[in-house]
């Protein structure tokens, strides 16, 4: 009987814990969760050494987001083989970058950012790495500006990496894609390659969004938006309306 009570202890321990680390998942829709991602990201690439020509600005993509939530719930500790063929709406071919840790209580959205960030030694000046330094790579590349997270604990453990029961997987999905095998992430000259876009905080701020995105950052854009799309809808009809009157 102690020794199947031992047992039964330890499975409700087993069950209660991995019922308290799922209910601290943060989803791909939560606001704090998004800030978070986006913030970090952002921060890193405003403090590359030296400053980028013309580092766009991350922000998010909920189409991106839903690729590395499904990517992170197949437990497997290596990047997609061929990220080209998600579907997305604008993006042909994105980025890829995956933390793994465990336990749960190791991983946070700024520690993986950070760690990323540290990869190898890369010199800009001379196009290369000390060490591997794809994460890195993909996080400074300056044309890159939609990304999406996610993160997921695996039970059974991760593919290729631990068999711990809160082995832990965050993946970013990025567009444009980085890690170009020969091309440099920046180019050096602190925002000068921004042009008529806004140089703030050493990346490029720009007044745009897709049609697939959460909206327009900005009622004024709105109206500009939607002002644009009446325009054209008009010029279509005019045509029609000359076409059938000559015909």
């Amino acid at each position: 009987m102690d020794s199947l009570g031992g047992l039964l202890l330890r499975i409700s321990v087993v069950l209660y814990g991995s019922c308290s680390v799922l209910a601290l998942l943060p989803g791909i829709t939560e606001p704090e969760f998004i800030r978070r991602c986006v913030k970090a990201h952002n921060t890193h690439r405003a403090r590359v050494s030296p400053p980028a020509a013309g580092a766009r600005s991350m922000s998010w993509d909920k189409e991106l987001a839903k690729g590395a939530r499904d990517r992170a719930r197949h437990c497997k500790g290596s990047h997609y083989p061929s990220l080209g063929h998600f579907g997305h709406p604008l993006f042909g071919w994105m980025g890829e970058n995956i933390w793994l840790g465990s336990p749960f209580s190791a991983f946070s959205v700024e520690n993986a950012v950070h760690r990323w960030s540290k990869e190898g030694a890369y010199s800009v000046k001379n196009n290369n790495c000390s060490r591997l330094c794809g994460h890195y790579a993909q996080l400074m590349w300056s044309t890159s500006f939609k990304m999406g997270c996610a993160v997921n604990v695996c039970s059974k453990g991760i593919e290729n990496f631990s068999t711990h029961p809160e082995s832990t997987i965050f993946v970013c999905n990025y567009g444009d894609t980085g890690q170009v095998h020969g091309v440099t992430p920046y180019m050096a000259m602190g925002c000068s390659g921004c042009g008529s876009e806004i140089c703030r905080d050493n990346v490029c701020r720009y007044d745009w969004f897709p049609g697939w995105d959460y909206g327009p950052p900005s009622s004024a854009h709105s109206v500009s938006y939607w002002q644009t799309n009446l325009g054209l809808c008009l010029l279509g009809v005019c045509w029609l309306l000359h076409f059938y009157a000559t015909h």
